[in-house]
């Protein structure tokens, strides 16, 4: 059964995902690291102490200073490392977070594959840009804020809590623009999608667009997808900008207010102030307005990736190996199916045991294959259910076979253990079995097969697809028209392996061979709207 949550990529979700070591060497670099604004400060404020005839005082003054300024850069150099390693942690799990929710998705038979490559690649860097990294500076800025602040204050409270005040616009701008920001980022991320999904239909119907002589029309197509997802990332950008500038009008205010108050302070003899302390102040304190800017920015980052920082995480509790020569009947029962609020077929009911063999055929668009997948598992009926044995149906109870399996770039021993461990003499087996073990060369289980199986026949293909069923011995085998694209003579071969095969199996098909129907004794029945019909 498929269970749904929201995981939320949060500060919460960051500390679960990294290290505990890593995140304190984070927080004492972020200290460490924060001191520049402090020791301008220092610096002026302790020159006019200097007893510069006194060449051991200079000497130890500046050796500090060196050291404080050393310590400093070196600091924030590791900062910027562990930052680096920190991401390398989130990105790894982000990018299988978005990879493993997707994997389980089924609204539909499955999910595009160019949705998958969008959030592994375009929407995790955009987080990693403007949510990891920030999140990073957020802890920097954090420091280097309350270390100067102590200074500020320290030098004159009162001159140096108008520059803190007033240094607290910075962050209006952000909390005024962050609804629009969302509203922008969703927007983009939408129209980069479409974008995605256009490159890849055109990209793998190229031959067809070439045929049809239509490719200027194609092109068109995605000239314009393109110019929109462009200026969907221009007006993102423009919001982001435009929230900027207003708190950079902000940091002029900030700047200007408190040095015209300490410029009447000193005229007028107020609260100690004098020239130095403007020029000290001003100087610690725009470490101050800085850092406040700094983190104004980063929370501006931060806020713009909300939306896509919530994920749909599917598990599959049933997912689960079953042995399957221990289920010898399959029942379904009263199966109704609709999509789009269109219904396809109702009240269809099927009762098979053990090495029984049907055909299914009936009208196109009449639902055979989304029947199949019904009975396969990988699709949810409306009402009524399927059942393997005594339990509801799982994806692991059966095969199904198409007129283009699944292989992927590996050897046929990959192709057919997918990864699991099993022995050589097993493989050859079934490999034999379905008469491939002749045909794949010298060595057959190194023989590598190209993405897609393009280096194989259809009837290859079909029949290694086969032979991944018979070496985990499955019990039922479901087939979908696996032979309308193959020749008389493949087609007669692939039926007569399967049919002779002691296994329970339903075929959808249009094109019946009723010689190997009369031969192995398979029962035909018609799919309608309102159910099976026995022939």
């Amino acid at each position: 059964m498929m269970k749904e949550k929201e995981v939320q990529i949060n500060l919460k979700w960051v500390l679960s995902v990294l290290p505990v070591n890593l995140i304190v060497i984070i927080i004492i670099l972020a200290i460490t690291s924060s001191f520049e604004g402090v020791i301008n400060g220092y610096v002026l404020g302790q020159m006019s102490n200097i007893a510069f005839h006194n060449f051991a005082n200079v000497g130890t003054f500046l050796l500090l200073v060196f050291t404080a300024y050393l310590v400093t850069y070196v600091s924030a150099y590791l900062f910027l490392l562990t930052n680096q390693k920190a991401i390398q942690y989130l990105n790894k799990k982000l990018k299988y977070t978005f990879f493993t929710s997707d994997f389980y998705q089924q609204k539909g038979l499955s999910v595009s594959s160019s949705d998958v490559i969008n959030k592994v690649t375009s929407i995790s860097n955009q987080i990693q840009r403007q949510y990891f990294q920030p999140l990073f500076n957020l802890i920097q800025c954090l420091m280097t804020i309350i270390s100067t602040t102590v200074v500020v204050l320290k030098t004159n409270l009162l001159l140096g809590l108008i520059y803190i005040i007033l240094s607290l616009l910075s962050m209006v701008p952000n909390q005024i623009g962050k609804k629009r920001m969302n509203q922008k980022t969703d927007s983009w991320s939408e129209y980069n999608s479409s974008l995605v999904t256009i490159m890849k239909d055109i990209f793998q119907g190229k031959n067809e667009i070439r045929k049809f002589e239509v490719k200027n029309l194609f092109f068109k197509k995605f000239t314009h997808a393109l110019s929109e997802e462009e200026e969907k990332y221009f007006q993102l950008n423009r919001v982001q900008f435009s929230v900027q500038f207003c708190a950079w009008m902000c940091s002029i205010i900030a700047d200007i207010i408190p040095m015209g108050v300490g410029l009447l302070m000193v005229a007028y003899h107020f609260g100690g102030v004098e020239i130095g302390t403007i020029v000290t102040l001003s100087l610690t304190a725009d470490h101050v307005l800085g850092g406040i800017r700094e983190f104004s920015s980063c929370q501006t980052q931060i806020t713009s990736t909300k939306n896509i920082r919530n994920i749909k995480i599917l598990k599959d509790d049933t997912d689960q190996a079953v042995n399957s020569t221990s289920q010898n009947q399959l029942s379904v029962n009263d199966v109704s199916f609709a999509r789009d609020k269109k219904l396809i077929f109702k009240h269809v009911n099927l009762q098979m045991k053990d090495r029984d063999k049907v055909i299914i055929t009936g009208d196109s668009g009449v639902g055979k294959s989304t029947l199949l997948n019904i009975i396969s598992g990988q699709l949810i009926p409306d009402s009524g259910q399927v059942k393997f044995g005594e339990s509801p149906i799982a994806l692991s109870d059966s095969v199904l076979i198409s007129q283009k399996p699944w292989l992927f770039k590996g050897t046929i021993a990959e192709n057919l253990s997918l990864y699991q461990h099993f022995s050589k003499e097993k493989l050859v087996k079934v490999l034999k079995e379905v008469h491939l073990w002749e045909e794949l060369g010298t060595q057959p289980l190194n023989f590598e097969v190209e993405s897609n199986g393009t280096n194989l026949s259809g009837g290859q293909a079909q029949r290694l697809a086969i032979a991944r069923g018979l070496l985990r011995k499955k019990n039922l085998f479901l087939l979908d028209e696996i032979t309308s694209s193959l020749d008389k003579e493949n087609a007669e071969k692939i039926r007569t392996l399967i049919y002779q095969l002691p296994i329970m199996m339903i075929e959808v098909a249009h094109n019946i061979d009723f010689n190997l129907v009369k031969k192995y004794k398979i029962k035909i029945y018609t799919l309608t709207k309102d159910g099976i019909i026995d022939e």
